[in-house]
């Protein structure tokens, strides 16, 4: 007398009295047979026959809050607003790029065609697909690694790289009038949008700290808050400390990083927090990330040397740097996992550890190096990398440091790390202009100084980036984990179920630890039952039905034909229920 849904019980054994607590407040049916379908009925009235072996248990039902329904888009429709208008009054056409020539020719008018350059035609645009590229396909398919976070991995990152080209354009502007103390509107060209790609790497690198913690309403908060904090960090680490940083060790991977660590930890979640159950990976998911890791891994040394556009000799020494580097990390990640775990690969660790190279060449891949330091530089990265993975990350978790996507060991400690191969760089003895102290990797503003300080002011940036990674990170997650914005509770984390529409069954982990550990409680201990559950909703008056399906994943019967003989009569009963 009701229409069916997805959803499937498997049963095994003598079912003689059927507990559901913790559900919907409503009936549960037991036909009186060993083997029988499950109905429940949200509605406060009973509308199940009353048969032999039917218990009833009501509870209200948890109802969810407007905040908690509407939080994202009652936070974002104004925020967008505030972005134009804010647009409109920080940003403007760059004259080169935007704004069309036009010569008089007697008393008409004609528009002149401009040539081919970095900042009105494809040579710009090739760099900023690359660089784009790798932020919002790589990292988003790298963010896939739990099977239960799919949808937000890519999806929700797609979304704040979207939401921080802009806003990271209205930033610039701010930040610049800040230091100078002259409002100069941002130039809207190519060279404006690579540079956005650093800024929404940044952010991006950030979200592996708190992924899986966070609302989307939350994740919109920190992309209006990080950007600022990053453009601030660079601004005193290039034009203070005046270090460069070329392919963004320190201000895009070390700060992300970091930052992300300390969002966690301002929102007060613990690694004991998480529910191991929602970190699990699963065949596909496992490889839709490894999709993330090749995209990254190809397009890396893009990312690096992009804005050296004006610089051939140097462009192609960061290119070629980087490529000698990442390969470098791939080979000894891949040897290094078989090492650390008897014989075989961690597929975690082969997606994250093998593009360590990139991470830590990046301050010192403009220098003059010789091919041999880069790969021994990247080399060294995959090793760090995937020992962190292996060991270093379980022992964090195990102190209590929150890092639920393990982000210090790809874009935090290879950061550091390569920023400190930059300074001892600094100190090499060859009389190359291009160790010295007004070389590509410093920019001295005609300050002088010997090697030994710019290695000490190199170390210098380190601990700047680190401070005001950590300490705005902490405020942020302070801000964004305060009742007016929505959170997310501690059984929900990792999950897409509360964000989005999952259409797979039985996805939910939530429905198949309650249906094992707290929902089925049999007053036969003997009695072995395996559920699979998932809560459709059907019509206004609430009702849910779950139908036993098959058992073949539950139950394997020793003669093959009374397995099918059995099937068929299941199969049978549904069809006819």
């Amino acid at each position: 007398y009701q229409r069916r849904v997805r959803g499937k019980v498997f049963c095994a054994g003598s079912l003689s009295t059927l507990e559901l607590s913790k559900m919907p407040v409503g009936e549960a049916s037991n036909a009186g047979s060993d083997l029988s379908t499950i109905y429940i009925n949200a509605s406060t009235q009973p509308q199940v026959p009353d048969k032999q072996g039917v218990q009833i248990i009501s509870q209200d039902k948890k109802e969810r809050t407007i905040l908690q329904v509407y939080g994202f888009p009652i936070w974002f429709y104004p925020i967008f607003v505030l972005v134009i208008v804010l647009f409109a009054v920080c940003t403007e056409w760059d004259p080169d790029f935007g704004v069309d020539s036009v010569n008089k020719v007697g008393d008409d008018r004609e528009r002149v065609k401009d040539p081919n350059t970095w900042k009105s035609g494809n040579i710009g645009y090739a760099m900023y697909t690359d660089a784009s590229t790798m932020v919002v396909m790589g990292v988003g398919f790298l963010l896939t690694f739990s099977k239960y976070y799919v949808y937000t991995g890519v999806g929700m990152n797609f979304f704040m790289c979207a939401f921080i080209a802009l806003w990271s354009n209205v930033a610039k502007a701010i930040i610049r009038a800040i230091f100078e103390g002259e409002f100069i509107k941002t130039k809207i060209n190519l060279d404006e949008m690579v540079t956005g790609c650093y800024i929404t790497a940044t952010v991006i690198i950030s979200v592996g700290g708190y992924i899986g913690l966070t609302t989307p309403a939350q994740n919109l908060l920190i992309c209006l808050v990080e950007p600022f904090m990053m453009l601030i960090n660079e601004r005193i680490v290039l034009e203070y400390i005046h270090v460069a940083d070329t392919g963004g060790s320190l201000l895009v991977h070390c700060f992300g990083a970091y930052f992300g660590m300390a969002v966690a930890r301002g929102m007060r979640v613990k690694p004991k927090d998480i529910p191991e159950a929602h970190r699990e990976p699963s065949y596909f998911s496992d490889m839709g990330c490894m999709v993330g890791t090749v995209v990254l891994w190809v397009f890396w040394p893009s990312f690096n040397g992009a804005l050296y556009y004006n610089d051939v000799t140097l462009q192609g020494r960061i290119l070629m740097n980087t490529y000698l580097a990442i390969c470098s990390s791939c080979v000894t990640t891949f040897a290094t996992s078989t090492l650390l775990h008897n014989g075989k690969m961690e597929m975690m660790e082969i997606q994250n550890a093998t593009l360590g190279g990139g991470v830590i060449i990046g301050m010192i891949c403009s220098f003059a190096i010789e091919p041999w330091t880069a790969v021994l530089i990247g080399g060294m990265g995959g090793i760090v990398s995937c020992v962190g993975y292996g060991i270093l990350h379980p022992f964090f978790e195990g102190i209590g440091i929150t890092d639920s996507g393990a982000i210090q060991m790809l874009h935090g400690i290879p950061a550091w790390l390569g920023a400190i191969c930059a300074a001892f760089g600094c100190l090499a003895d060859n009389e190359n202009y291009m160790y010295s102290y007004n070389a590509q990797w410093t920019t001295t503003a005609g300050h002088h100084r010997t090697k030994g300080q710019q290695f000490g002011f190199v170390i210098l940036a380190i601990i700047c980036t680190l401070g005001i990674s950590i300490a705005s990170g902490l405020i942020t997650g302070v801000l964004v984990n305060q009742p007016c914005c929505p959170r997310i509770k501690k059984e929900d984390i990792l999950l897409d179920h509360d964000t989005w529409n999952v259409h797979d069954e039985g996805h939910d982990p939530r429905l198949k630890s309650k249906m094992y550990d707290q929902n089925l409680q049999l007053t036969d201990p003997g009695t072995a039952v395996h559920a699979i559950m998932e809560t459709k909703r059907l019509n206004t008056s609430g009702t849910f039905l779950y139908t036993v399906n098959s058992f073949e994943e539950s139950l394997q019967f020793s003669l093959q034909p009374l397995k099918s003989a059995y099937i068929r009569t299941m199969r049978l009963l549904q069809l006819f229920l």
